[in-house]
């Protein structure tokens, strides 16, 4: 039974992205959950897209409480939720859902999440099936996680959805994109860390909870869609500094959660993927090579002598 104790702190990044964090918020009117709130976190932005939502928000524009919270700088993915996690922990949310400024979300997306965490008190973090926007195509219906690589897989990455993904499941981790858990995680593994920025941070988080006991379960009665990789290009032409994260973090998530044999395979694995990016560079003739190259570079020296936070600027 879902009681007003049951109440959600709903954390949705902006980043200069006005209209697509409009689009999210319209989505959550439509909610069939009612006890929630949001903690909007304006992620150091640039432009005016924080101004204009407060003027919507102001106007009465959204049926539900906005907690607006400012960053003065971009503090990458972790550090702009913890933001608002803090906050919404501060003010005893029990449960508290990471939801990307890119996506909308289904009406009944948020009370299957609920319903799923609350069935069993081993259950710590949840998280829905992600199409792609406007589609029925699969994003993400649970994640994996090879233990000796570090390589993360979405199941059913591309397909077509036929219900082949329609059972409520335990994975290896759940996406940031829609990710929700309860209070009690934050007691035993934590916050996310901070120093990844951009890209392996809640896998990292995950790892850290299965080692607490928790189990992390994919539910796919809850549906969300998402634009994909908006803020850093787009799937089909990610900026250069991405391969960066990937090379680098990859790397010190296995440093710092797997044996030492992985660690071993997965140092092994860190030049073998250097180079077959470099080769992609030029297979398929990427735009910005020299850039891309300063940044894989940069990655995987980065990674061997841990130095972790933003990107270099090139």
């Amino acid at each position: 039974m879902i009681t007003t104790n049951d109440k959600v702190a709903i954390v949705i990044l902006n980043w200069n992205s006005y209209d697509d964090t409009i689009e999210c918020l319209n989505s959550l009117v439509d909610l069939d959950y009612s006890f929630f709130e949001v903690f909007l976190v304006d992620n150091g932005s640039k432009d005016n897209s924080l101004v204009r939502i407060e003027n919507e928000y102001r106007r009465g524009k959204f049926p539900y409480i906005i907690n607006i919270l400012k960053s003065d700088q971009n503090l990458g993915f972790a550090g702009g939720n913890n933001i608002g996690i803090q906050k919404a922990y501060q003010e005893n949310y029990n449960y508290f859902w990471l939801l990307n400024n890119d996506t909308t979300v289904d009406p009944n997306a948020l009370n299957e999440l609920i319903k799923e965490i609350k069935s069993d008190s081993k259950v710590g973090i949840v998280g829905s099936k992600i199409y792609y926007y406007g589609t029925d195509i699969i994003w993400f219906a649970g994640g994996l996680v090879n233990k000796y690589t570090g390589k993360t897989s979405h199941i059913g990455f591309k397909e077509k959805d036929k219900f082949q993904y329609n059972n409520t499941k335990e994975v290896d981790y759940i996406s940031g994109c829609s990710l929700l858990f309860k209070k009690e995680l934050i007691e035993t593994a934590g916050y996310m860390s901070e120093d990844y920025f951009l890209y392996y941070e809640e896998t990292d988080w995950n790892l850290r909870a299965q080692k607490c006991d928790w189990k992390i379960k994919y539910v796919p009665g809850s549906i969300i869609y998402h634009k994909v990789s908006v803020s850093s290009g787009g799937e089909n032409n990610l900026a250069p500094y991405v391969d960066y994260y990937y090379l680098r973090n990859c790397y010190i998530m296995i440093k710092r959660n797997k044996s030492s044999l992985s660690q071993i395979i997965s140092l092994i694995l860190l030049f073998f993927r250097f180079f077959k990016k470099m080769a992609k560079i030029y297979i398929f003739n990427l735009d910005r090579k020299k850039e891309r190259i300063k940044y894989l570079v940069k990655g995987i020296k980065d990674g061997l002598l841990n130095k972790m936070g933003k990107h270099p600027t090139f």
